[in-house]
């Protein structure tokens, strides 16, 4: 099969190799549209704090199940799928007690696992979620990244009737925003500094817009809300100006979420965070839930994925897709690349 390997930071190159053979519990997957995220953007620059080269990359994936290995039930086999691409101990505390998100030897697929910029994928029989009929494979490609978006919002806990913040319009921002959205948040406002960004925010339902190029957040919702503020943001960037405009903006006693990836090593003003007896929440990936939520979400329409998917390239294209973000810049919100058959 042919493979694209990230051989080294900006070096990604075409391969051809075996096809894979499903170990007991596996399952092969014959690939029909993956994601670039913004994990493997990081990782091509050599900039992702936990992804190390050569890899495949690919963690945003969905197919049809070709192969199981023993021990997995044969009515898999022909299955449309997609795939939680955590991979984990199952045995430490974490694992024990249903956060295997944040497992003590956590591994991803396509990210310390070769992923799905491939003709064909391995994943665990465990991990796989069957799609409806009617989903595409375009959303059932976006169900990993709202997953993200689905386990940062139920981390914050009971959000009806509270106004949030979410910095940062990229395709986990724009997630998040809709995620909290409906789940009952009674205003959402993003802020993001690329117009185009704004703009599909707009069209997907946000209440308030900020350019924090014109305007410091902070300064925009004091004078906008004045005492009552802010009770809840989501730094969806992974820069510590966000982090900062956050613990700034956000009323005393409240909440941020921290969901950005970050590159590099940021200060944070603990002083502030002290005085004003905020809550700074992590969080990361999604546990099996989040999942079936995803696919809920997408499927009713309470989330819109299409819309954030900006660019499509063919399997036989695929080199080109990096180099086409980086011309883009914030203009590509979720660029997939679709199935070599």
């Amino acid at each position: 099969m042919r493979q694209y390997n990230l051989t080294k930071p900006q070096q990604l190159v075409a391969e051809e190799v075996p096809n894979p053979v499903p170990e007991p519990g596996e399952t092969v997957i014959a690939v029909k549209s993956v994601g670039i995220c913004g994990s493997d953007i990081h990782a091509y620059y050599g900039q992702h704090p936990y992804i190390s080269c050569p890899i495949v990359p690919g963690h945003e994936f969905a197919g049809v199940v070709t192969q199981v290995g023993d021990g997995v039930d044969e009515a898999w086999l022909g299955k449309r799928v997609t795939a939680l691409p955590s991979l984990v101990c199952e045995e430490c505390h974490n694992c024990r007690t249903g956060r295997f998100n944040i497992c003590q030897e956590l591994k991803v697929i396509g990210c310390q696992s070769d992923g799905a910029l491939a003709e064909f994928v391995k994943a665990p029989a465990d991990k796989l979620f069957p799609l409806p009929e009617e989903m595409t494979w375009e959303e059932a490609t976006l169900v990993e990244p709202l997953a993200v978006a689905v386990h940062a919002v139920r981390t914050a806990g009971d959000i009806v009737g509270q106004r949030v913040v979410v910095y940062g319009g990229g395709t986990i921002g724009l997630l998040v925003m809709q995620v909290a959205k409906a789940y009952g948040a009674k205003e959402v406002i993003l802020s993001e500094p690329n117009p185009f960004r704004r703009n599909l925010a707009k069209q997907l339902g946000a209440d308030h817009i900020i350019d924090p190029t014109e305007v410091q957040p902070a300064k925009w919702l004091n004078s906008k809300f004045g005492p009552e503020g802010v009770d809840l943001s989501f730094e969806c960037v992974g820069i510590e100006a966000t982090v900062h405009q956050a613990i700034l903006s956000n009323r005393k006693g409240t909440t941020i979420v921290i969901v950005g990836v970050f590159s590099k090593p940021v200060m944070v003003d603990l002083g502030l965070v002290q005085d004003r007896e905020l809550r700074l929440l992590g969080t990361l990936m999604y546990t099996k839930t989040d999942f079936t939520e995803s696919i809920e979400l997408l499927s009713k329409g309470k989330v819109q994925g299409l819309p954030l998917v900006t660019h499509q390239l063919d399997f036989a294209d695929a080199l080109q897709a990096f180099d086409i973000i980086e011309k883009e810049k914030g203009n590509c919100i979720k660029l997939l690349i679709k199935a070599a058959r």
